[in-house]
């Protein structure tokens, strides 16, 4: 990628080098007037685009198709506009049923994409053998197998961790720790990949470095 030539080009890499100056102003010195405003331009910026995407997925998926003689999106139309009566308190009652009929419908589509996937694929990946001979395959079975039982014990709240649970349950403790730590170690490594392609781009920006 070389670096534009264009002035509308130029005007959004500086514009986009100086907000993000702003926004490391935060965590740099502390919160300021200059974070403030590019925190709100931010804000105001992607409501805006979240608003306009938004208005045009319903004229596209609902109005249209209305006009077009679909009657039955005259449904979600209804079941929508019920979720304004939130800003009226005499009305707000009626704003319950497209909630109840949100949480169902999440909750649902939710438990099916949960079931499956961390629930009966690790059941049967934990009662699967290796069907090879590999010494590898066979050692993370084995680590796989211990730690989802114990870590599945520790949780049996309705019985004190002593006697035959002892054991057990310490070792879904550690389990549980050493999971924690990569995810949280994952998070930090992540963070730390954003702030060296922040680096990249501010670099890059000054011409100290190709882009």
């Amino acid at each position: 990628m070389a670096y534009p030539t264009a002035m509308p080009e130029l005007i959004g890499l500086w514009m986009g080098w100086l907000f993000m100056l702003m926004i490391y102003s935060y965590p740099l010195y502390k919160e300021n007037p200059v974070y403030r405003f590019a925190e709100h331009t931010f804000i105001g910026i992607f409501i805006s685009i979240s608003l306009v995407m938004n208005l045009q997925y319903l004229v596209n998926t609902a109005i249209t198709p209305l006009l077009q003689g679909s009657v039955i999106f005259i449904i979600p139309l209804i079941i929508g506009a019920l979720m304004y009566t939130l800003l009226s308190p005499k009305y707000r009652w009626m704003s319950r049923y497209p909630i109840a009929l949100m949480v169902g419908a999440g909750f649902g589509l939710g438990m099916r994409g949960t079931i499956k996937p961390n629930i009966l694929d690790a059941t049967i990946s934990t009662i699967t053998a290796p069907a090879g001979g590999d010494m590898m395959a066979w050692i993370n079975f084995l680590y796989i197998a211990v730690g989802l039982i114990c870590s599945v014990m520790y949780f049996l709240l309705t019985y004190e961790h002593t006697g035959i649970f002892k054991h057990p349950t310490r070792i879904g403790r550690l389990f549980i720790m050493i999971g924690l730590g990569a995810y949280f170690g994952n998070t930090v490594l992540f963070r730390f990949t954003m702030l060296t392609g922040r680096a990249q781009f501010f670099l890059q920006v000054l011409k100290i470095i190709p882009m």
